[in-house]
Formats: structure tokens, C-alpha cells, sequence
């Protein structure tokens, strides 16, 4: 009987050491399954982390460069639009010995306040003298000394200074002091500053004439300077085109180092203050459409490999949908849709390429009595009338050309179909017609306005974007001047009287 027994418990034996070798293996599987579900979902875990931090990162990355972008358009569009006035003989007679206050007054501020809303404006002299200054449209003619280390004073003598510097490097074939604009732009000294307590951009233009063949004495320029306020309002013009979220300015260094700050530099190059907005978060998306798919992983690791695949290829669109996004409106503008500045001068470059064997024109537009239905009816009735226009431009437009809105309600066309003189006639009066039409704003409310344009020829006019542009603007300016909603063409620089104002012909104006 004990060698039965002892033979029975071999059987038994076995099969426990069978049994053992089973929960082993069955343990050694369901750990390297668990190892798998963590290692899975610890990698999905990161992976999403990862992307959702690079897609922050570039969201913001792009809209700091769309921020920086936008400062430096505001320097040039300021400049711009004080040259139209600066460069002027009646503008450069008027401040002469002894001062014509009725012109200062009633032209020179009315037109830096109503047109351009540039809230402050001086008159600077050798030697810190201010001459004039006006708040608004209020003007006072109370001569005095600025110190030295005042900043309106230290604007004008930078701008002296470097205009003195480059006078005798001109070449220019009338007086030593004569430079093309896109000179006079690129030394006007700018700035931030606070003005009368309010953040405000100030810029500074030497006050010349136009005709180049009048002698200045060594000691001039004059110089006007001009504050652009940083108030509500021009923050939320700004924010038309980068449709920020809760876009703010805030003065001094802010409390902590961010990237998510932009920040702005005054003349001696501290912090003046900061741009702060709510940036958008594509990572956000992307981690609360990964978090499902790492407990599904910890459950079920053959549906978790297939959704992981599916959910990695969908984060995957979703950041490139995010940077196509991003691209997108960088080049084009954030209420029209139309193409933005750089956009058209990429298109404008490529269309230069191809001079002389492809002409083309180009028509630099800006509204008339624009500015007296966004006080009247508010910025959303103005942003109506904006995209009305935009579609009405681009609708007559259609494949001639590629319409541009660079700014509040300038818009620059390139017509690379039409190069002759009546072809590009006719589309002007089209143009014009069509804005002249009544524009209906909401609650049966309808407004007029009109447009003025200044056209330029290629290769006629120039070959290059800053000539082109420059003739156009200069035309566009004496539509204004000759009673607006009208529009000229450009003469050609090789022309006897290309440097005179009275080198543009007006072709029609509408009544």
C-alpha cells in the first residue's frame, strides 16, 4: 500500500508543478501585457504632451510675429501718412518767418487729426524751439524752448541729425537736400512715449517742399512730430486685423518674465511697456482628445494599437490644420479675407519678374467719409461697411488682378491684366460706381461713401515695389486733394515734370 501511494502522488506532482509553470506563464503574460498597456500609454502620454506644447509653442510663435508685423505697418502707415503733408510747399511755406497760423490751423492739423487721427501735434525748430503744437484740433501758437532732455525735442534733432547726414549723400540731380520718400521714411525717428499721461507712438517727419529745386538754409529742417494715442479705440482698430483675444497694452516691465508678453522698447531702450492677449491653444484640443485614448489603452490593448493610430494621425491634421491656420492669416487680412500687405507684395514681386514681357498696374485705394460712419453708427456697422467693400472690389476685379486690404480702409489692387490707359479708365469708374452705391448697415440704415485712387504703371512708372507704391500714394493724395471720390494715374518718373505734383492727370471724378 505505501508503494501505491507513493506511485499515486507522482501524477499529483506533476500536475501541480504543470499548474505552477501556467500561472507563471500566464503572469509573465499579463505582465508583459500590463508592461505594454503602461509602456503604450506612457508613450502616448508623452507624444501627446509633446504636441500639445509645440502647438501652443507655434500658435504663439506665429501670433507674436503677426504683433511685431503689425507695430512696425503702424511706424510706416504713421510715416506715411505725415509725409503727404510734410513734403508740401504750402505746408513748408506756411511755417515759415512769419507763420501762416490760419493754414497750420485749418489745414495741417484739421487734415493730421480728421484724416489721420493723429491726436497731438508739434512743430519743432532749431534748437528745441516749439513753434506750434495742437491737441486735436486745438491749436496754440505759444513759442518756447524745449529742454534738452525732452522727447519731442530729442525726436526732432535725431530727425535733423540724420536728415543732415544724408543731404550730402543724395546725388540727387536737383538740390543737395532733395531724397526720394522711401529715404525721408526710413530716417524718421519714432518711438513710445508717454504723452499727457497716455501711452501714445510718437513719430517725426522733417517738414520740406516738394519742389526740388528750392534752397534750404544749413540749419533746417523744421521737423513735425505727431502722438498716435493708445487708447481703446486704437486698440480695438488694431485688433480688427489680428483678432486677438482680450488684446490689452499695460505700461512698465511686467511682474514676470513671459514669453507670452510683447514687449515694447521706448527711445533708451527700456521696457515701456507690454502687449498681452489670451493666445490660442491648439494643445488643448489636442491633450483632451488623447487622455480617452490612454484608458481605453489601459483596458484593452488590441482596440487601443487601433484607435492609437487613428487618434495619432487626427492630432496629427489637428496640428497641421492648426499651422495652415496660422499661415493663413498671416497673409491675409483677419475681417475681409483678402489678401494682407505681405501676401501682395508677394504677389506684387512676382509679378515684377516678369517685366517687361507682362505690364501691369497698380491701384492704391482709400475710402472717403469713412471715418463718419464708424463715430456715427460704431465699428461694427464700419467693419459691415469694410467687408461690403471688400466684396465689391473683388467681385469687379475678379481674375484681373488680386485685391489687398492693408490697413483699416486703404485697399491696394494688382490689375496683371489690364496695362493700357482705357482698359484700367474703365475699371476705375467701375470701381468707383460700385463703392458709391448705397451700403446698408442693419435696422434699414444704409450709408454712402466713395473712394479715391491713385494708379501706377509698370513698367512705366518703375520696376520696383517702393517706386510703384510711392507714385500710386502720390496720386491717390492729389485725388484727395482735388476733391476725393475721383481718381489719377501716376506719371512716369523719365518725365520733365515727374518730380512735380502736377505730374498727375485726373481722369474722372464722380459727383
Amino acid at each position: 500500500m505505501l508503494g501505491k501511494r507513493k506511485n499515486d502522488s507522482a501524477p499529483h506532482s506533476l500536475s501541480s508543478t504543470g499548474l505552477n509553470a501556467g500561472r507563471k506563464i500566464t503572469v509573465w503574460i499579463y505582465g508583459l501585457a500590463a508592461l505594454l498597456i503602461v509602456l503604450s500609454a506612457a508613450s502616448l502620454t508623452f507624444i501627446a504632451h509633446m504636441a500639445w506644447r509645440e502647438a501652443d509653442r507655434k500658435a504663439l510663435e506665429s501670433e507674436q510675429m503677426r504683433m511685431d508685423a503689425m507695430l512696425k505697418d503702424i511706424h510706416w502707415q504713421i510715416g506715411r501718412d505725415q509725409l503727404s503733408l510734410a513734403q508740401w510747399d504750402k505746408t513748408f511755406n506756411a511755417v515759415q518767418a512769419p507763420l501762416d497760423k490760419e493754414f497750420i490751423k485749418d489745414e495741417l492739423v484739421e487734415y493730421l487729426w480728421e484724416d489721420y487721427v493723429l491726436d497731438r501735434t508739434f512743430i519743432v525748430g532749431k534748437d528745441g524751439m516749439l513753434i506750434a503744437e495742437a491737441v486735436e484740433l486745438e491749436t496754440r501758437f505759444e513759442p518756447k524752448q524745449l529742454p534738452p532732455d525732452n522727447l519731442i525735442r530729442k525726436l526732432a534733432d535725431q530727425t535733423r541729425a540724420d536728415f543732415e547726414a544724408k543731404r550730402g549723400e543724395s546725388g540727387s540731380v536737383f538740390s543737395d537736400w532733395y531724397m526720394p520718400q522711401s529715404v525721408l521714411l526710413d530716417l524718421s525717428a519714432a518711438t513710445f512715449a508717454l504723452v499727457d499721461g497716455t501711452p501714445a507712438f510718437l513719430s517725426a517727419m522733417p517738414i520740406l517742399p516738394d519742389d526740388g529745386q528750392v534752397q534750404l538754409n544749413e540749419d533746417y529742417p523744421l521737423v513735425l512730430v505727431n502722438a498716435a494715442y493708445f487708447d481703446e479705440d486704437w486698440i480695438a482698430e488694431i485688433n480688427d486685423q489680428l483678432s486677438f483675444k482680450d488684446l490689452h497694452f499695460q505700461l512698465g516691465m511686467p511682474s514676470q518674465d513671459d514669453v507670452r508678453n510683447h514687449l515694447v522698447v521706448a527711445a533708451d531702450g527700456s521696457v515701456f511697456g507690454y502687449f498681452r492677449w489670451d493666445h490660442a491653444k491648439p494643445g488643448r484640443e489636442i491633450w483632451a482628445a488623447a487622455l480617452p485614448l490612454i484608458f481605453v489603452l489601459a483596458t484593452l490593448i488590441a482596440v487601443v494599437a487601433f484607435a492609437a493610430a487613428s487618434k495619432i494621425s487626427r492630432l496629427s491634421t489637428s496640428l497641421e490644420e492648426s499651422e495652415r491656420k496660422n499661415h493663413y492669416f498671416a497673409r491675409h487680412d483677419a475681417l475681409t479675407g483678402l489678401p494682407n500687405r505681405h501676401h501682395f507684395s508677394d504677389c506684387l514681386a512676382f509679378a515684377l519678374d516678369n517685366l517687361p514681357d507682362r505690364p501691369f498696374a497698380i491701384f492704391t485705394c482709400d475710402l472717403d467719409r469713412f471715418k463718419p460712419v464708424n463715430d456715427t453708427y460704431g465699428h461694427e456697422a464700419g467693419d459691415k461697411v469694410i467687408c461690403a467693400v471688400a466684396d465689391r472690389l473683388q467681385g469687379l476685379v475678379a481674375d484681373k488682378g488680386v485685391v489687398s486690404r492693408i490697413g483699416g480702409d486703404e485697399f491696394i489692387i494688382l490689375v496683371t491684366s489690364l496695362s493700357d490707359k482705357h482698359p484700367l479708365q474703365l475699371l476705375a469708374n467701375q470701381l468707383r460706381s460700385a463703392v458709391a452705391q448705397p451700403f446698408d448697415i442693419g435696422n434699414g440704415q444704409q450709408v454712402e461713401i466713395g473712394i479715391s485712387i491713385g494708379i501706377a504703371t509698370a513698367p512705366d512708372c518703375g520696376a520696383t515695389e517702393k517706386d510703384l507704391i510711392r507714385l500710386a500714394d502720390m496720386a491717390l493724395y492729389r485725388a484727395k486733394d482735388n476733391g476725393r471720390n475721383a481718381f489719377e494715374f501716376a506719371m512716369a518718373p523719365s518725365a520733365p515734370d515727374a518730380g512735380d505734383m502736377s505730374g498727375f492727370t485726373t481722369q474722372s471724378k464722380l459727383h
